[in-house]
């Protein structure tokens, strides 16, 4: 034995002694034993001998609780409590207080009720006569002789073995079974129904009524014979829904498969239907040949499921014979038309769907389903085939391929509230893809470049509201409904309305763009279509753009982000995929189309937004290599600066830019004038495009300027303060630029007529040069220190040195030839079918292999050019009147365009309008303006007729001014309708007495009258008629002088560079009876001895009326025939309804009565049609 240690004993003879014990694996005399929880019987290490006894009807093991709630507490000891405040830092003084408080109603407040929602159910104890559960008496007990070898157990185990639950006074759901059971073995000979129990005949007989309803069936089924059973069991199943069918048969299997044992009381009838059912499912299953066989040792497999393994087999064979009904349209992940027999392999994924499993490609029913989907790849792959498909219907492709349009479609059915949704999700990629597909819903880009394309036309930069007609109304009505009276649409009733103004006004669309630009950083292909969905808002209404503007940073976040003054080194070469801090040209077209809503609005940009300094950044650099950014960017970004620049001096904004930067202004003049005979289309050629309408502009604003300081204005400013408010450049700065551009474009005009007959090419820069020399030179002259007789020599040699040879040119004359093949008006043909929807309006552009399809905007369109030369030979005409006639021979001697002119005179009226029709409207006004008052021939008089009537009923909003104009100096100008009086002379000269009208009047007086007077009384009445329709449209004086400064560009003067909605022209084709119809509406309402108080100016003007129908009736039937023949009657009729004795007036009834005569004739009668809609009238009998 080792002996104990001593005192002086190191620690070394400890270390010999452990030595020692080891060597010796003697045992120690002490050993540690754990002792194991008491409360942890399962971790305990001493296994403990216990009796179990498992009594019939009961769970082994102590039942859990089916539903636990994780959110209810645990209760748990005060020490463990108290721990884990003291371990948290919770022991808090006051509360330690109130809970060793024993006050009466402290304790009180603390009861409350016991939370059993997570306590187990136990048996309950059965009821008793006495009370008390049965006694337990313990007898004689032996042991099993099976078990003698076994280890004995406890008597009190032995006890409870021999023992049952119901002994215990427990009640056990199974014991209540197996009495049913037993209850229905003791009496077999009774015939139970297994689906009526007869709970809803009566609460106390009802099971009565049943098993006597059961006897009644089986004693009519026993009588019937196995036919008859057969045949009413077919009946039956035929009136019956399947799915209760199946749901019985399985209810009795079930009954069956429990009850396996029980004698059958079922019919013969039963038995037959069951082996009829069993029969057809292994008839279904030897059918169905499947690519693998289930085994049942397979996991969960011990019941097949053939219609889910039917998903198995090869698809079927699609049918292609659908040429009546036609079939769903399908589409692939690009947007692609999938036809019913093309082969495409079942893995590419276009075959996941239910219906048609055989066809590939997704329906939209089933994209919009995807777009709900839970799965994140599902939702992101259904928005970018959206996106796809709805990108190629606007461009065309899926034109003649689909029965209805793709767009309205898929916005009636809602898919914009998905959208939205979408751009909430948390999932980035999500929110992007979904971007994405609102914007080829929004924003069409054929839409834009058309709408870029005539930038360098004459009022190019004026672009139309893309707004829908109600809304318009809305907006302009001059009493609208007050906010309460109006009632409460949803948000989906909006959307119907006007989808732009739902998405902003209802769905927060702005403040959720700024939050992706600000907080996500996109990449650079969303912060593009961003932009351009702004700029799709902008362009519905000014309205909308200032609601761009309100928004609050997001013009903060764009214009410091996308359109900063310095920006880092970027690898030019390579293309841009992070655009944050750096120019992007998009943000500053943004900035010009919301200049372009209204004055305030750039005023706004240019102060707050600091827009001047970026136009310096950016103007500043002659070569745009040395912006530091790709090449292409930077020239686009130099060309969208010039535009917005452009828009602002429009306003007469900005102006000052123009001093700060005249040196570099005047180093591209000389670069442009050195290479304007070699420049190449394109982005280097679009910019100096844009250039020359810069200084166009600011030719105009220094013109104004010095007529308002000077006064040769009507609106001279009579104060110095109010001079001061005037822009800064002068016209001195702007004489020597003008001198170069006249020459540049001298040579432009030059190059034009020797070689265009050659080569075509681009004609845009020489139509913004020819521009540039009509603005100045109508500036020019109307200053006051013009001087007349060097301006006319000068204008006599520019005449004759530049533009009498343009139009002899045979590359002039070869541009004339194309204007019938570009005409949009002679060719609505060619144009692209539009994806219109009512609630989102558009301009109908398509692109076609990346170009515009419209006839009047392809590459070598004539239009602009065309229109620049006429409109600068106006100007001549008006600064030097003695070139007038010399001007209006060579122009209406020109063959080319008399040929165009006299197939838009006989063209019929196109069904729709379009916002470019207005540039070949523009060919036509300034024709007329040069020929009116040098006519000379019969069929040059007939030509202008039809000119004026047909062009001043085609005339868009924001025409008023050529509205007012045209009637002014040329639909009722002499000139024209003198020739057509010489031809009725003449014709009327070989007509028989009969042509002759004899008239009685209703005071009996007798009247003879011919046709040749009253034609004749109508020419000499031009100038009253005239007036008489100028004063029904006075009301749109303050329209027609807001159109007339955006179309003469009086910069001071301009609100706005837009105008309404394009679809709509400004006259009906019944405006010559609009003052009838205004005075008819003004007097209907009213007393008859108010109606017999005309005046003298309410008659002539309905004399004026009758006049005016008259002899377009004879002079121009082509054109009133585009009038109904019932509309036209219905009018004329309102002259009896205005006054009571208005037609007793000898004149009216005069033109009343050859008007009518000339409405019944055979031709017309045949026409009539009554049941016609007529504006204004609910029926035509109502008359």
């Amino acid at each position: 034995m080792i002996p104990r240690p001593k005192p002086g004993e190191s620690e070394d003879d400890l270390l010999k002694f452990q030595q020692e014990f080891l060597a010796k694996q003697e045992k120690s005399a002490v050993s540690v034993v754990k002792k194991p929880d008491k409360r942890k019987t399962t971790q305990s290490s001493v296994p403990v001998d216990k009796d179990v006894v498992d009594l019939e009807d009961l769970p082994p093991s102590k039942p859990e609780p089916k539903h636990v709630d994780p959110n209810i507490p645990h209760k748990k000891s005060r020490f463990s409590e108290s721990w884990e405040a003291a371990v948290k830092g919770e022991d808090d003084p006051e509360a330690r207080f109130a809970k060793h408080d024993r006050h009466m109603e402290a304790v009180l407040s603390k009861i409350v009720e016991r939370d059993t929602r997570n306590l187990q159910s136990f048996p309950s104890v059965l009821e008793c006569a006495s009370g008390f559960p049965k006694v337990m008496h313990r007898g004689n007990l032996e042991q099993n002789k099976t078990e003698i070898n076994k280890k004995p157990r406890s008597l009190f185990a032995q006890q409870m073995s021999k023992m049952s639950a119901n002994d215990l006074g427990l009640k056990v759901k199974g014991n209540e079974k197996q009495a049913h059971i037993k209850m229905e073995e003791s009496g077999p000979e009774v015939d139970v129904s297994h689906i009526i129990q007869g709970t809803g005949l009566s609460a106390t007989f009802g099971g009565e009524e049943a098993q006597k309803i059961h006897q009644e069936n089986l004693s009519k089924l026993s009588s019937m014979t196995p036919e008859e059973i057969i045949e009413e069991r077919n009946k039956l199943l035929q009136m019956l829904d399947p799915k209760l069918v199946n749901f019985l048969s399985s209810r009795k299997n079930k009954k069956s498969a429990a009850e396996p044992n029980l004698p059958s009381s079922n019919s013969e009838s039963m038995e037959m239907t069951q082996s009829e059912n069993t029969r057809e499912r292994l008839a279904e299953a030897s059918e169905l040949v499947l690519p693998i066989k289930p085994d049942r040792k397979w996991m969960h497999m011990d019941k097949v499921e053939y219609d889910k393994l039917s998903w198995l087999k090869d698809l079927p064979q699609p049918t292609t014979d659908h040429s009546e009904t036609g079939t769903a349209a399908r589409f692939d992940f690009e947007g692609n038309l999938v036809t019913s027999d093309e082969g495409i392999d079942v893995k590419l994924g276009l075959h996941h769907h239910g219906n048609e499993p055989e066809r590939a490609g997704y329906s939209l029913e089933e994209l919009f389903h995807l777009c709900r989907s839970t799965n994140t790849q599902q939702r992101l792959l259904s928005l970018k085939t959206l996106a796809n498909i709805i990108t190629k219907a606007r461009n065309g492709d899926l034109e003649g391929h689909v029965n209805s349009a793709i767009l309205p479609t898929v916005l009636n059915a809602g898919i914009l509230f998905l959208i939205r949704w979408a751009m909430d999700d948390s999932v980035e990629s999500v929110v992007f893809m979904a971007i994405k597909t609102l914007h080829s819903i929004l924003v069409s880009e054929a839409d834009e470049e058309a709408l870029d394309r005539v930038l360098p036309w004459f009022q190019g930069h004026v672009s139309p509201c893309l707004k829908t007609c109600r809304m318009s109304a809305e907006m302009t009505s001059q009493n609208p409904t007050p906010e309460d009276e109006k009632p409460q649409e949803t948000d989906a009733d909006v959307l119907k309305r006007d989808v732009i103004y739902a998405l902003v006004m209802r769905m927060n669309l702005l403040p959720r763009l700024r939050h992706i630009l600000s907080q996500s950083h996109p990449q650079a292909p969303v912060v593009l279509q961003c932009t351009d969905i702004l700029i799709r808002i902008v362009k519905h209404s000014p309205q909308m753009a200032y609601e761009v503007e309100r928004c609050p940073e997001l013009l903060d976040v764009i214009v410091e982000e996308f359109l900063p003054t310095s920006w880092r080194m970027l690898d030019v070469k390579a293309p841009l995929s992070d655009l944050y801090g750096v120019p992007v040209p998009r943000a500053m077209k943004l900035v010009r189309c919301l200049a372009q809503a209204g004055r305030n609005l750039a005023a706004t940009l240019l102060g707050k937004y600091h827009i001047k300094a970026r136009f310096l950044r950016y103007l500043v650099e002659k070569n745009a290599d040395n912006l530091l950014l790709p090449q292409n960017e930077a020239l686009r970004l130099q060309t969208e600066s010039y535009r917005t620049w452009r828009a602002c001096l429009s306003y007469g904004l900005a102006d000052d830019l123009f001093t700060d930067i005249f040196p570099c202004i005047l180093s591209q003049l000389e670069t442009l004038q050195m290479e304007c005979l070699e420049i190449c289309p394109g982005l280097q050629y679009n910019r100096m495009t844009a250039f020359i309408t810069v200084l166009e502009s600011v030719v105009l604003l220094a013109a104004q300027s010095d007529q308002r300081k000077f006064g040769s204005s009507e609106r001279k400013l009579p104060s110095d303060q109010d001079q001061n408010l005037l822009p800064s450049v002068t016209w001195s700065q702007v004489t020597d630029i003008g001198s170069v551009v006249i020459d540049m474009c001298q040579k432009c005009m030059k190059k034009l007529g020797e070689t265009y007959q050659h080569k075509k090419f681009n004609l845009d820069f020489e139509a913004s040069c020819v521009n540039f020399m009509a603005s100045y030179l109508s500036s020019w002259s109307s200053l006051k220190s013009f001087d007349p007789v060097a301006g006319l020599q000068y204008i006599e040699k520019l005449y004759g040195d530049t533009f009498e040879p343009l139009l002899h040119s045979l590359g002039f004359q070869a541009v004339l030839s194309s204007l019938c093949p570009n005409s949009s008006i002679l060719n609505p043909g060619l144009q692209i079918k539009m994806e219109y929807a009512d609630n989102l309006p558009g301009l109908g552009m398509r692109l076609k292999e990346g170009d515009l399809v419209e006839p009047c905007l392809l590459d070598y369109s004539p239009f602009g050019i065309v229109t620049a030369v006429l409109r600068v030979l106006h100007v001549i005409g008006q600064i030097h009147r003695g070139l007038q006639e010399k001007i209006c021979q060579l122009v209406s001697s020109d063959g080319n365009l008399l040929t165009y002119l006299r197939k838009i005179a006989s063209s019929p009226t196109p069904s729709s309008n379009s916002h470019f029709n207005k540039y070949e409207h523009f060919v036509i006004y300034y024709f007329l303006k040069l020929v009116v008052n040098h006519t000379d021939g019969e069929q040059m008089a007939s030509l202008l007729q039809k000119l004026s009537l047909r062009l001043i009923t085609h005339l868009q909003h924001g025409d008023e001014f050529l509205v007012h104009d045209l009637l002014s100096t040329v639909v009722f100008s002499p000139n024209i309708w003198k020739q057509g009086e010489e031809a009725m002379m003449s014709s009327m000269e070989s007509l028989q007495l009969s042509d002759a009208v004899h008239l009685c009047s209703v005071t009996q007086e007798q009247v003879s009258v011919n046709q040749t007077q009253l034609v004749a009384a109508t020419l000499s009445e031009l100038v009253p008629i005239r007036a008489a329709y100028l004063q029904t449209f006075s009301d749109q004086q303050k329209v027609a002088m807001h159109s007339r400064h955006r179309f003469l560009m009086h910069a001071l003067d301009v609100q706005n560079l837009v105008t309404s909605s394009p679809t709509e022209t400004l006259l009906p084709q019944d405006w010559m009876y609009l003052p009838l119809i205004d005075l008819y509406n003004r007097f209907s309402s009213v007393g008859a001895d108010v109606q017999n108080a005309l005046s003298k100016n309410q008659v002539s003007m309905v004399t004026s009326v009758l006049r005016w129908v008259y002899l377009l009736e004879r002079f121009q039937p082509k054109v009133t025939g585009s009038v109904s023949v019932t509309l036209r009657v219905s009018r004329v009729m309102c002259t009896f309804l205005t006054g009571n004795d208005l037609f007793m007036e000898r004149t009216v009834y005069l033109y009343l009565a050859a008007l009518l005569r000339e409405f019944s004739t055979p031709q017309l009668l045949d026409q009539m049609n009554f049941t016609e809609e007529i504006p204004g009238i609910v029926s035509f009998y109502d008359l």
